[in-house]
């Protein structure tokens, strides 16, 4: 018997069969119809003694236990203890006698190819199926936590005695069973916290009426969110995500499949403007998020001379637009003046310069320094601003001076005074008798050139 697996068209109807059946356990085992219909076919035509047991192999599998553990294509690559989880919900239509016979006889079937439940402790399986689907939250792992923990203790006995299948188990608490489940005993109380609000609004019963194993009706799936994700704050990934797609009102399956693959959500950032668009606006919105980038941003000097030169570039764009908009510019010593006609149509053009998409930073460095260069031209061209700008650098540079000087203490000055400090007070003194006699006697000069 050979196999051909490089593409489904190549395989045998049995080989598809179990292809589908594996697709199924995959893609949907919480969504059991599919794959409990599968299993029943593959059960009832004897399938899996049809299939080889592997590249070139003729001889089919030695156990039903054997194909479920095979690794793909030839068994479904899974464990009898997930199969026997799933054997255990029910098919949604059930109700139906045909599909009630259907699956009873395919349970009773399975159970006998696989062998009696080497886990016959209810609180031991509870914990392993948590543990491997608790990430699916739901009301089944709330009950298995409600029935089988009691924090604060080890172990427990149930208080009633109408349980008495169960009556040699007893409850342990939320940390033992996290070791048995191999999760975490703030996850475990999670699930144990959301259980106890459903109890105090009458949907599920209290925790001492149940006992460990206990099966009962649970209440309809859509209502556990309002009691699991919507309090609790959890860490976990999915629980966060859950969150947000309900708060967003997105598709939370949608979310997950990107939460999955960071590679290709980081391929979509830096292929796609739209997609970085989004992931930017996400980030800004969460302030530690937010807060990580500006310290990243400060710590690498990379980005932070790439985040200067963008701020530069933002400050050049926006004083070119300001320019060109108003017809006004303030000059270097910070007077406003009026742009002739001709200058606003030069500003125009560099305006429509850095407006433009494809902008580099060369061309808006360019389109920037002309506009400098056309205040420039404007004051050089008028005599009379000329003036008032010289005159507004003199004034503003004398102030400036003399500030500094006042701010100095003469006697806080003369506990440090050395050789240097006398030095620099004598020059500067000197510095300012020089101007103050420049401007003693103004026309003194001019009058004695006229006679002259």
């Amino acid at each position: 018997m050979n196999v051909r697996i490089e593409s489904n068209s190549y395989l045998t109807e049995e080989q598809h069969q179990v292809y589908q059946l594996r697709d199924s356990l995959e893609r949907n085992g919480g969504t059991p119809m599919g794959f409990l219909e599968l299993l029943a076919a593959v059960v009832a035509e004897k399938t899996w003694t049809k299939v080889p047991s592997g590249v070139n192999k003729e001889e089919p599998f030695a156990s039903f236990a054997e194909f479920i553990e095979a690794n793909p294509p030839f068994g479904l690559g899974s464990n009898a203890e997930n199969v026997r989880v799933l054997l255990q919900m029910r098919h949604p239509h059930e109700g139906v006698p045909r599909i009630r016979e259907q699956m009873a006889a395919m349970r009773v079937e399975v159970t006998n190819l696989l062998g009696p439940d080497p886990e016959r402790d209810p609180i031991t399986r509870d914990a392993r199926t948590f543990g491997a689907y608790d990430r699916n939250g739901g009301w089944i792992f709330g009950l298995m936590v409600a029935r089988s923990v009691q924090p604060g203790t080890a172990e427990r006995p149930p208080k009633s005695d109408n349980h008495n299948e169960y009556k040699d188990f007893r409850k342990v608490s939320a940390s033992k069973f996290a070791e048995m489940s191999g999760t975490s005993a703030p996850r475990v109380m999670r699930f144990y916290r959301a259980w106890g609000r459903a109890a105090a609004d009458s949907k599920v019963p209290d925790f001492d009426k149940l006992a460990p194993g206990q099966e009962i009706d649970l209440p309809d799936a859509n209502l556990w969110g309002d009691y699991f994700t919507k309090y609790e704050q959890s860490t976990d990934r999915r629980e966060r995500i859950a969150e947000e797609a309900k708060a967003a009102g997105t598709s939370y399956t949608e979310a997950m499949k990107v939460a999955k693959n960071p590679a290709a959500m980081r391929t979509a950032i830096l292929g796609d403007p739209k997609t970085a668009e989004a992931a930017r606006d996400a980030l800004l919105e969460r302030t530690e998020l937010r807060t990580a980038v500006m310290e990243k941003v400060m710590s690498d000097p990379v980005i932070r001379k790439e985040a200067t030169d963008q701020n530069r570039k933002a400050e050049r764009i926006e004083f070119v637009r300001q320019v060109a908009t108003e017809g006004k510019a303030k000059t270097p010593a910070g007077q406003v003046i009026e742009l002739p006609t001709q200058a606003c149509q030069k500003v125009s053009a560099c305006l429509a310069v850095v407006e433009d998409s494809e902008a580099t930073t060369e061309t808006i460095t360019d389109a920037y320094q002309t506009v400098r260069e056309v205040i420039g031209e404007t004051l050089e061209s008028d005599r009379e601003l000329q003036a008032i700008e010289q005159r507004t650098q003199y004034l503003k540079a004398l102030r400036s001076t003399a500030k500094g000087i006042e701010s100095i203490d003469p006697h806080q000055l003369a506990t440090v005074l050395d050789d240097d400090v006398r030095e620099t007070i004598r020059e500067l003194q000197q510095r300012v008798n020089m101007l103050a006699e420049s401007i003693a006697e103004p026309n003194a000069e001019a009058l004695r050139l006229v006679v002259g």
